[in-house]
């Protein structure tokens, strides 16, 4: 078997589970098939596929290395519209840059709020809790008084509905 031949053997038989590990991490199905596009890229190019003890752990390993680089820049960029709103509110006036940046940003958080009213109270409650103030599955039950599947269930029937209105 040549290089290619191996490769697409490999690709065939783990990019599904890849994805299903990325989504788990990620909760958006086109970012897990994004990051397991670019690691498989990545083995393409830069590695002897011989080198490599173990193809699932390495993917594996890739795929939730990759994963949380996404969560981060996810977070990173959410910090930093705090930080210009901070900082517009300490110095008075913010630069231009900043107002076309912080209006961007305020239209699409008015945007996603309209939707998010849409929901049912306890759904946009759920919703609120875990994605808008990061609380983990488990503090949101806890909080609510309600199982960790019944947070999972309203987050699921929440991005679905939330996908429809949106596009």
């Amino acid at each position: 078997m040549n290089r290619k031949e191996i490769f697409n053997e490999i690709f065939a038989l783990h990019y599904r589970t890849m994805v299903m590990e990325a989504y788990y991490l990620l909760k958006n199905e086109q970012d897990a098939k994004d990051v397991v596009q670019e690691v498989f890229v990545d083995l393409w190019d830069r590695y002897d596929l011989s080198q490599i003890q173990s193809i699932r752990s390495y993917l594996s390993k890739a795929v939730h290395n990759r994963c949380l680089n996404v969560i981060k820049a996810g977070k990173s960029h959410q910090e930093k519209f705090f930080e210009y709103v901070f900082h517009a509110k300490t110095t008075g006036q913010p630069d231009l840059q900043e107002k076309e940046y912080l209006a961007l940003e305020e239209d699409r958080l008015r945007s996603l709020k309209k939707v998010i009213a849409t929901l049912p109270p306890k759904t946009a409650t759920i919703f609120d809790l875990y994605y808008i103030q990061r609380k983990s599955r488990k503090q949101v039950a806890s909080e609510l008084g309600i199982s960790i599947n019944t947070v999972k269930t309203a987050l699921i029937r929440a991005l679905k509905q939330l996908r429809k209105k949106i596009r």
